[in-house]
């Protein structure tokens, strides 16, 4: 049944042209993979966006390399933006919608600049949402929908563990799950301060606890909100020293207080 859902999969992109929303995460990996290996063309695109850590960006330069996916970096920092910027702090609560927008506009207008240099526009624009996607809240996806950006993982019915399987089948490596800076954010507005107070407290810890799993540090009126997984909150229990460390270095990033969530599901 998978190898079926990977041979559509395959089909789906037999003699198209497709640019292809990269992130470098497991989802849009696989589908940059998959359109570079049967596509006429594939331009696997990433936009640096300023929402995104140095880590991110450069772990989705290095995956492109890695796979041999022709790749291309957007940088259009939205902070530079008055408009863009402005309509993000407005209304926080859609502030994926915006950003999947502003990032979609892009997209096309790569998409309109190779259609000028092919001998037909029959160029897609697609992206790594899947099928489990389809059933969370993700204003984004509205957003990428407007701009007839396709989402084959989605349509195929490729599930989270599909594509773990798939990509563990193509021997692709699984990366950790990242998303924007931006999303850390809890109290408006968002700021570079802000954002790279984040940045910098998640890769501090990151090296210092050597945290694998999933854990995000959540920017709150200059409180740090530490979530954790379940299997790595003994990280914290172990050494009251580890925790004046954190605390300290926490500070001279900037937080007052640094608390932590732990998830417990």
């Amino acid at each position: 049944m998978l190898m079926e859902k990977y041979q559509k999969l395959k089909d789906y992109f037999k003699g198209k042209k497709v640019i292809v929303s990269y992130s470098g995460g497991i989802d849009s990996s696989l589908v940059a993979k998959v359109s570079s290996d049967n596509a006429k063309y594939t331009l696997a695109i990433t936009i640096d966006n300023g929402f995104f850590s140095e880590d991110a960006v450069n772990n989705a330069i290095e995956r492109a390399k890695k796979y041999n996916i022709n790749h291309k970096i957007i940088k259009m920092n939205y902070m530079d933006s008055e408009d863009i910027i402005s309509k993000i702090n407005n209304d926080l609560k859609n502030r994926c919608y915006f950003c999947k927008k502003f990032m979609a506009e892009e997209l096309v207008k790569e998409k309109n600049k190779l259609s000028d240099n092919v001998i037909n526009n029959d160029i897609i624009i697609v992206d790594g949402t899947n099928y489990d996607d389809l059933f969370e809240d993700r204003p984004g996806m509205r957003a990428y929908k407007e701009y007839n950006i396709k989402s084959p993982l989605a349509e195929l019915k490729f599930s989270k563990n599909d594509i773990i399987n798939i990509s563990k089948y193509l021997n692709l490596d699984i990366p950790k799950k990242d998303t924007c800076l931006a999303t850390r954010v809890l109290n408006p507005p968002i700021t570079e301060e802000k954002l790279k107070m984040v940045e910098r407290a998640e890769r501090f810890l990151a090296s210092f606890l050597n945290i694998e799993g999933y854990f995000r540090v959540r920017h709150f009126y200059d409180i740090a909100i530490i979530e954790i997984n379940k299997d790595e909150v003994y990280k914290f229990e172990t050494d009251i020293d580890n925790l004046k460390t954190i605390n300290k270095k926490f500070k001279e990033i900037g937080f007052k207080k640094c608390v932590l969530d732990f998830n417990l599901k």
